[in-house]
């Protein structure tokens, strides 16, 4: 079957993590054919990501195989057990234990519960009839907090797991250091096991487990975390094929004082040297802000607020999502091995780059340019737009567009669709690999009422609109789209050695030695000769990549 496992750490991650599975759920198809009917042939298999279960009613269930890691308090309002348990409005501890005081005399502390969303209050009348699945696009989302306040999805009740150490916001007690996060890993796993409880129950019910798919935050405690639960899952499967996506974006990386940013470059060099080593691809994505978008000219049509993790994290879901759609397909699918394979040939590349484009600019007079400023690529990896650099490999999709779609472009010459398409991938810079991969498919990128509303000028099936005063025009001046044409580009190129050089530059000159919240307690602190190996291996890195 072809099974990915995928393992999520951190809010941010968590975040991306949301939107990915929303909009794999929305590509489901519900509808029961007649009974003179065949049904319609899915063209993802989804299986690959989901998987069967049964309530202890026996009521079966399709949950998506995932981990998903947070501290205290970062799960909001979701409740793990509503797929698998039945809500008791008793006291469990009475039920079981006879207790020897009277309960008048005794006093309670209670965490205060997390208030529901508005879209998550909808959804939950639309299961008891009192509103509809079309009033969805009606509901606010302005008041979005946290990720499951936009979550649609049951998951099963081992997919979620929290470390009890560490409240979410906590300024007291922050989660903000590399070491922390090793430190927690082992504390959580001899409070929980969770890494034989949970994740090889996802594991081992796999008939042929593909690979990993890993989204880390990685500029603070969780890249620790991811480093040392890796470090773990390494031992019981060294040849698995895992794509480690590490995250970032500004609220992680807020530092005001000159020691907390170099508490947050050395988080982030530890990180990427554990985390590329223990990856057969370590892809770092940094949130788009808003002089990357001020860049390119085709941010007409999605106005994002770069400062909002839902926006932000809905962008780099779209590319998370469309990278690994090859490996989804239920014809003509590739497996994460050879995708990785022909990206890392030279078996000493293990860092990759990630690019997006949402929505991919379709529509206009002319197709638009794959390379220079007007791409609709953006790096959220490499942090250096040069087109000059050498390309080593690519995996690109085009996503969402049929060829007989491109027609048009092809009146007036002698050229097939089909051509068209071909000469506009064949624009992008060849790799040195025989290798690169270029796929066009139908599969559209879903986009669910739990999206944000940011698209702009654009027709409901996400194509550049000509018509000012559309009907799918929303009273803010958003356009309602039920999909979007998508490009993604995952690659391994010699963009990789700014962002190495930039990293190697930032801790040169950091003694560890003033910055004493690294050593940590027991196995989980940083010793100066780790940190040394480190840095050492950001250079290493940087020869590979300057070649």
């Amino acid at each position: 079957m072809h099974e990915i496992v995928t393992l999520q750490f951190g809010h941010y991650a968590n975040f991306v993590g949301t939107h990915h599975w929303n909009t794999q759920e929305s590509t489901f198809n519900y509808e029961q054919p007649g009974e003179d009917e065949e049904p319609s042939p899915e063209l993802i298999n989804h299986d690959c990501m989901y998987r069967v279960g049964k309530t202890i009613r026996g009521i079966e269930t399709y949950t998506p195989r995932v981990l998903i890691y947070d501290l205290k308090g970062g799960f909001g309002s979701i409740n793990k057990h509503k797929l698998y348990e039945a809500e008791s409005g008793h006291d469990n501890y009475q039920e079981q234990y006879e207790l020897q005081w009277d309960p008048s005399k005794m006093e309670t502390f209670q965490e205060e519960e997390y208030s529901k969303s508005a879209y998550q209050t909808h959804l939950e009348n639309e299961e008891i009839g009192i509103t509809t699945e079309a009033e969805e696009d009606d509901v606010e989302m302005n008041g979005i907090k946290t990720w499951s306040d936009f979550n649609r999805v049951y998951f099963h009740p081992k997919s979620m797991l929290t470390i009890s150490g560490y409240l979410m916001g906590s300024d007291f007690m922050p989660f903000d250091v590399f070491s922390y996060g090793r430190t927690a890993f082992l504390e959580t796993e001899k409070e929980l096991d969770s890494y034989d409880d949970n994740f090889r129950l996802f594991a081992e019910e796999c008939d042929q487990l593909q690979g990993i798919q890993v989204l880390a935050d990685v500029l603070n405690g969780w890249g620790g975390f991811a480093s040392s639960y890796l470090e773990r899952l390494r031992e019981d499967f060294p040849k698995s094929t895992v794509i480690t996506y590490g995250l970032g974006d500004d609220e992680m990386g807020k530092r005001e004082t000159m020691k907390d940013k170099q508490v947050l470059a050395v988080n982030e060099t530890l990180a990427m040297t554990h985390l590329s080593k223990l990856s057969s691809l370590y892809v770092p994505v940094q949130a788009p802000n808003q002089s990357m978008l001020a860049l390119k000219g085709w941010s007409k049509n999605i106005r994002m607020d770069p400062s909002n993790r839902y926006h932000t994290s809905a962008f780099i879901s779209a590319g998370v999502d469309s990278a690994l759609l090859p490996c989804r397909l239920r014809y003509n699918s590739i497996l994460m091995a050879d995708m990785v394979g022909s990206l890392n040939w030279r078996n000493i590349t293990t860092i990759g780059t990630l690019s997006v484009g949402l929505p991919f600019p379709f529509g206009a007079s002319g197709l638009p340019q794959l390379v220079g400023k007007e791409s609709p690529l953006l790096d959220l990896s490499s942090r250096k737009e040069d087109f000059d650099d050498q390309v080593f490999s690519q995996s690109v999709v085009l996503r969402g567009l049929e060829t007989d779609q491109f027609a048009r472009y092809a009146t007036g010459t002698r050229k097939t669709p089909r051509e068209i398409v071909d000469e506009l991938l064949s624009t992008l810079p060849i790799g040195k690999s025989l290798g690169d991969t270029k796929i066009r498919t139908p599969v559209k990128y879903p986009i669910p009422t739990s999206y944000p509303r940011f698209f702009h000028g654009l027709t409901p099936e996400g194509y550049q609109s000509q018509n000012p005063s559309p009907p799918n025009l929303r009273p803010d001046g958003t356009s309602k789209v039920h999909s979007v044409p998508t490009i993604t580009r995952l690659a391994v190129s010699s963009t990789t050695r700014w962002h190495l050089e930039s990293l190697s530059n930032s801790v040169k000159k950091i003694d560890l030695r003033l910055l004493p919240q690294f050593d940590g307690d027991g196995q989980g602190g940083v010793n100066r000769e780790e940190f040394e190996e480190a840095r050492e291996s950001l250079l290493d890195m940087y020869d590979v990549y300057n070649e």
